[in-house]
């Protein structure tokens, strides 16, 4: 409790701990940059130098034809010697910082030539393919252009590294930690969707957070065994009416539903029964409105609105990530799009904490077993009664809790539709193991090899969060690698974008072989060709983070997806992809998809997008169908 108070009285310095951005560094060689100064060499020196030159005119009659007089012609000056000064300057910076990476024995990773001033193409590039491609492909390509796997590009004179090497991962997110944090743009990024919460800190504020949720995560909660029940018998029993009716049902919506209802008891206690199952579901249909992430929901209520400005929020959130440092700043100089979604999460949100702090006390003196029923939201409130606070780090939970289990659970689904010899084979170790009804418990829930296997798998072609980034916390940092060469790269800048592809480094070829591309859950069973490779590659599966800021809920995903999905085999022995005839027209992968050699695409029957979290456009249609009456009761 002591931490959380500290944390929430305390004002942000930029000095020793609470950003973390003065943390030791073996491998970085300068000191943090001073933003506004940095700022101030690029408008100073021009401007002085124009107007040294211009009062030198009027007191030399000598030079009366060389320097223009009058107001306009004067203005013109200072305004094209600012374009002439960052040109030279930014040639001049080039060379310096290829200068500094041969004196340290690294390299500069290779540039992507930018066509256009300012690189304003590469942005565009950017923004279109994270918006209107198959997510990551978009980074393939540059670095298929830059031939390495690890490239920089400049948008807006904004140094950015992009990389599908996992070597260079490692290092950021583990074996080089400390010189690495979400960096001060980063917090600005997300600060209006995410606040200060644990996805949007560094240093020792991300130190707290993870101490205050890592006990809800580290252990597996009868609570949460009983909620993964109840929750999914009601879901099955969904899933039954729409199979009966031979009718197709959006799962990604429906699992968004379950994981809501599961996490929002973790979260906010039995007491708060959102109930989002036994609200009007979509109705399926070329016409319908596509909806932000999944098919629109203005018929589900209060719950609507809030799915509908929460998931807006993650896409306007990621599309600032693909406009570079500057670009959607410049963009949003004006207005912050997100904070209108925001208010309507705070308006779900803010009463909810409001009570539980109201609470604070009647909770002390509580005996070990109704510890075990405690939510998060009053273990949070009993630390502090800053609101804004504790509504901070429930929505970041709320986000990892219910976006990537609901997703891990959709892709599933839909790869068991695309391969039903493979839902006949885990359909198969399933009713082996418990039979039409038997319920599955925490102790055996690791014995089903080959669903572990198939999630896994489903991981590692649909990762949760495909698109990462971190910043280096100092000027001159070196980042060793062994992919592209010995040595290390040279990031010369303090709040670089490091960004890395996480669909790209899962489905690299010379690392997973020529099938990288393809569902085969069999290659993580015993003797199976992922074993060695997460041995000789720790980071080339990465769906959860890795190092220090690993997902501490990981357990609780993989618990939970299984559970629901053994629940579900239980009762469907087959699922039909029904998303040309349900899903909006607008959702449907482009036919150009068809002829693409890049990745996935050519075999795709959805269209995977991202917006922090990974989704299918337009919802995931589904039809379900009953197993056999005979099956089942020879299961059994």
């Amino acid at each position: 409790s002591a931490p959380i108070r500290q944390m929430a009285g305390r004002k942000g310095t930029g000095k020793s701990g609470f950003d973390g951005t003065d943390r030791p560094s073996a491998m970085c060689i300068g000191k943090a940059t001073n933003r506004p100064l940095y700022i101030s060499k690029l408008v100073i020196p021009p401007l002085a130098l124009v107007y040294t030159a211009l009062r030198f005119r009027q007191n030399n009659e000598h030079f009366d034809g060389v320097f223009p007089r009058g107001f306009l012609a004067q203005a013109a000056c200072y305004v094209l010697s600012l374009p002439i000064y960052w040109i030279a300057w930014i040639q001049l910076a080039n060379w310096d910082n290829e200068r500094r990476a041969r004196r340290l024995g690294a390299r500069l990773p290779p540039l992507i030539k930018s066509k256009r001033f300012g690189g304003l193409d590469l942005k565009e590039r950017l923004v279109n393919g994270m918006s209107n491609d198959y997510v990551g492909v978009v980074f393939d390509e540059l670095l298929d252009e830059a031939g390495a796997d690890t490239a920089r590009l400049s948008i807006l004179w904004s140094e950015r590294i992009i990389t599908r090497d996992p070597d260079v991962v490692k290092f950021i997110v583990s074996t080089g930690f400390p010189h690495f944090g979400k960096g001060e743009v980063g917090r600005i990024r997300f600060r209006s969707f995410l606040g200060k919460g644990i996805f949007a800190s560094d240093g020792e504020r991300a130190k707290m957070h993870r101490a205050l949720a890592r006990p809800y995560f580290a252990r597996e909660r009868i609570s949460d065994y009983n909620a993964f029940q109840r929750h999914s018998t009601k879901l099955v029993h969904i899933l039954r009416t729409h199979a009966l009716s031979n009718a197709p049902c959006d799962v990604q919506d429906l699992f968004a539903r379950l994981t809501m209802d599961t996490a929002g008891e973790f979260l906010f206690g039995r007491d708060a029964q959102f109930d989002t199952l036994d609200m009007p579901l979509a109705k399926p249909g070329a016409e319908m409105d596509e909806g932000a992430k999944s098919a629109a929901l203005s018929n589900a209520g209060g719950y609507g609105a809030f799915v509908g400005a929460f998931e807006a929020a993650q896409i306007l959130a990621t599309r600032r990530l693909a406009m570079g440092t500057y670009g959607w700043t410049l963009a949003e100089f004006w207005n912050d799009p997100v904070k209108r979604h925001m208010r309507v999460v705070d308006y779900f949100l803010r009463p909810l904490v409001e009570g539980a702090v109201s609470r604070r006390g009647s909770q002390e003196g509580k005996a070990e077993e109704e510890k075990e029923y405690e939510s998060f939201l009053d273990h949070l409130a009993d630390s502090t009664d800053d609101v804004d606070l504790i509504k901070d780090q429930l929505l970041n939970i709320l986000l990892a809790a219910r976006d990537t289990t609901a997703q891990l659970l959709s892709w599933t689904v839909y790869a068991l539709a695309l391969h039903p010899d493979i839902m006949s084979r885990l359909r198969q170790e399933v009713l082996s193991a418990y039979g039409e009804s038997g319920v599955p418990t925490f102790e055996n829930l690791k014995s089903l090899k080959y669903l572990r296997a198939t999630l896994d798998e489903v991981l590692r072609l649909f990762p949760p969060v495909p698109i990462n980034v971190r910043s280096p916390l100092h000027d001159h940092t070196l980042i060793p690698t062994r992919t592209d060469g010995d040595g290390s790269w040279y990031v010369p800048s303090e709040g670089a974008l490091c960004t890395w592809s996480v669909p790209s480094m899962h489905k690299r070829k010379d690392i997973w072989g020529e099938d990288g591309d393809e569902f085969k859950p069999e290659r993580w069973l015993e003797g199976g060709s992922a074993k060695e490779v997460v041995v000789k590659h720790p980071f080339a599966f990465l769906p959860f983070n890795g190092g220090p800021r690993i997902c501490i809920g990981q357990q609780f995903a993989y618990n939970e997806a299984s559970f629901v999905m053994i629940r579900i085999i239980q009762q469907f022995d087959r699922f039909t992809l029904a998303q040309k005839e349900a899903a909006p027209s607008s959702a449907l992968p482009p036919d150009s998809w068809k002829t693409s050699k890049q990745g996935r695409k050519r075999v795709e029957e959805t269209w995977p997008k991202n917006a922090i979290t990974i989704y299918s456009k337009g919802g995931m249609w589904i039809k379900m169908h009953l197993a056999a009456e005979s099956e089942v009761s020879n299961s059994s």
